[in-house]
């Protein structure tokens, strides 16, 4: 009940909307009520053969019908457009929010599902909104003014009819407990089901790379037929509940009613008209209601799960924020400086312990060790994807926890191996670097990374829309789009992580030049796996388990004979069985 009440409260600021379908429904509801009073009125006088009003009761009726038609226009109209101002609302605010939360959120979370809760999460409201909001309103005001008339009729008919409610009460409490653990199956399966979607289409190249389809396909029908299973449950629990409900209401109840109400009409106690009327009455506008208040009963249990998926990614905080007083970073010559740094991702078990680590503006930065020695999570620390539990991290002297984030990432730039592109216009992906850029800046970019003469023979040019994920283009031409959207955003610090890895050496050799021409005059930091790929570094970092090992750079290390000569040996390996060289003269020619 806790996030139905906290679903009022998100819903009160469009009271206005609200107000004007309050009043619609106050006379919508006014309007449903003359009907069994006419009708009581039409058979008591047709009856007894009195005169009757004929034309006065057809332009009374017709009169109804089309007030309530041009109310009920207005009132449909007002809540179609409360439901869609408050999921807009509802998803702005939740993809709003999850661009606020950290790198450590969605590597816990499945793509799939933070879509569900964007989308059917939200879409699921609807229920609330239309058929609870607007009944409540509706049938509280048909319930009170139903009741004073009844028992203006017959007090004790009223009574009569009213008897079947602890009916209602016994069969709501049979269901509601299993609907609501079926809704909440219903949709962590519905969650798997779209994250292992998303995964695997995503994937496509893999599925197909191993002849996976038909598995593929007899996984997706396995996880469809346990949602079509919950759901034919789903829908049986609740068609049950209003079904006997309803059955309470026009069975039990209407019979109650025709049964003491016809021995009153027999023994002259209560006309037929009155009888009709009350009939009209208890069966539409009570039992219906009531109906309808255990199907909005049904509803909330229905979407307290979904209510409840809502407010806990709005609950979640980001690991982290901007201070009160942060400033905002000025423009960086690039001075990078660790100084006894330590990290966490779990309390009390660091991956980062005590680092100290000076770079100057303009040096080149490369980190190797083996798989979790705690490389990429030290260039994630500078970009401040995490906050540093121990020491400082500071740019030029500022330590970056004191200095706004967006002010921080405008100023360190990221080319990663595993390239993000967007599915948009080739012009698009690489503006996001900048998105104030001229077509001529865009341009220059794009010669830069050395991409220039592939976009321009393609039949749209920059126009060109590259498939979700860049699927129409090789790696190498993403890794070059990559780069020149880097160009574009002129970083003073920029982080490489394996940018030229797994690529053909006439692919490597233009990204690499698309590199130097990055590199020049800033800061750098590279995540290394390919040793041949640093040996211009004018330091590299040699971590392992957190610690820095060894630190110097490429011909200093190698002459240390230590970790970095033993990693850079093993790579060489073959090469040097091959062709009876030193890694020194491999160096060498590498510098070449």
């Amino acid at each position: 009940m806790g996030n139905f009440v906290r679903f009022l409260r998100e819903i009160r600021q469009y009271a206005r909307l609200m107000a004007v379908i309050a009043f619609l429904t106050v006379i919508n509801s006014a309007l449903t009520l003359p009907p069994p009073m006419i009708l009581r009125y039409l058979t008591d006088h047709l009856m007894q053969r009195t005169s009757v009003n004929l034309p006065g009761v057809f332009t009374l009726i017709t009169g109804i019908a089309i007030g309530s038609s041009f109310v009920g226009y207005w009132l449909t109209y007002s809540i179609t457009l409360l439901g869609q101002r408050f999921k807009q609302d509802m998803r702005r605010k939740l993809y709003a929010h999850m661009q606020t939360l950290s790198l450590g959120f969605f590597e816990k979370s499945q793509t799939g599902k933070l879509m569900s809760n964007i989308t059917n999460d939200v879409a699921s409201l609807d229920q609330l909104i239309g058929g609870g909001f607007v009944n409540v309103i509706q049938d509280t005001v048909m319930l009170t003014a139903v009741l004073f008339i009844v028992f203006n009729i017959h007090a004790k008919l009223a009574l009569i009819a009213l008897a079947v409610y602890p009916l209602y009460i016994l069969n709501y409490l049979a269901f509601i407990g299993r609907i609501k653990k079926t809704s909440s199956d219903v949709r962590d399966q519905r969650e798997v089901l779209y994250g292992d979607l998303q995964e695997k289409l995503a994937g496509v190249q893999v599925v197909r790379s191993y002849a996976k389809e038909r598995y593929e396909v007899r996984q997706f029908v396995g996880e469809t037929r346990n949602l079509l299973g919950l759901n034919v449950r789903m829908t049986s629990l609740s068609t049950g509940l209003w079904t006997i409900a309803e059955f309470i209401g026009s069975g039990c109840g209407t019979g109650l009613l025709l049964w003491y109400g016809g021995k009153l009409v027999i023994n002259g106690e209560l006309s037929a008209g009155s009888l009709m009327a009350f009939y009209g009455y208890i069966s539409g506008y009570i039992y219906a209601p009531t109906v309808r208040m255990i199907q909005l009963n049904d509803q909330i249990a229905r979407t307290n799960t979904a209510l409840g998926r809502i407010f806990y990614t709005l609950d979640t905080k980001p690991n982290v924020n901007d201070k009160p007083d942060a400033l905002v970073l000025p423009d960086v010559r690039g001075d990078v400086r660790y100084e006894g740094v330590w990290f966490e991702y779990e309390t009390g078990q660091p991956v980062i312990k005590g680092v100290d680590l000076d770079v100057k503006a303009g040096q080149m930065v490369a980190f190797v060790g083996q798989s979790g020695s705690g490389k990429t999570t030290m260039v994630n620390l500078l970009q401040r994807h995490y906050d540093v539990t121990g020491g400082r991290l500071t740019i030029d002297g500022h330590d970056i926890r004191d200095v706004q984030l967006k002010s921080v990432r405008q100023q360190v730039g990221v080319v990663i191996q595993e390239t993000t592109l967007f599915n948009t216009t080739i012009r698009e992906n690489i503006r996001y670097g900048r998105l104030d850029a001229t077509q001529e800046e865009i341009q220059a970019a794009a010669e830069a990374a050395n991409i220039a003469h592939v976009i321009e023979a393609l039949p749209r040019g920059y126009d060109t829309r590259i498939g979700e994920h860049g699927i129409k283009l090789s790696g190498g031409e993403k890794q070059r789009i990559a780069i020149a959207r880097a160009i574009l955003s002129d970083p003073r610090i920029l982080i490489l992580d394996e940018a030229t890895s797994s690529l053909d050496s006439e692919t490597e050799g233009l990204i690499q030049e698309a590199l130097d021409r990055l590199l020049v005059g800033r800061t750098s930091f590279i995540v290394a796996h390919r040793l041949s790929t640093i040996v211009k570094a004018d330091k590299i970092v040699v971590m392992e388990r957190g610690v820095i090992r060894e630190s110097g750079s490429h011909h200093e290390l190698l002459a240390a004979d230590g970790i970095y000569a033993g990693l850079y040996n093993q790579q060489f390996k073959v090469a040097l069985e091959g062709q009876a060289e030193s890694p020194q003269a491999i160096a060498a020619r590498a510098e070449l």
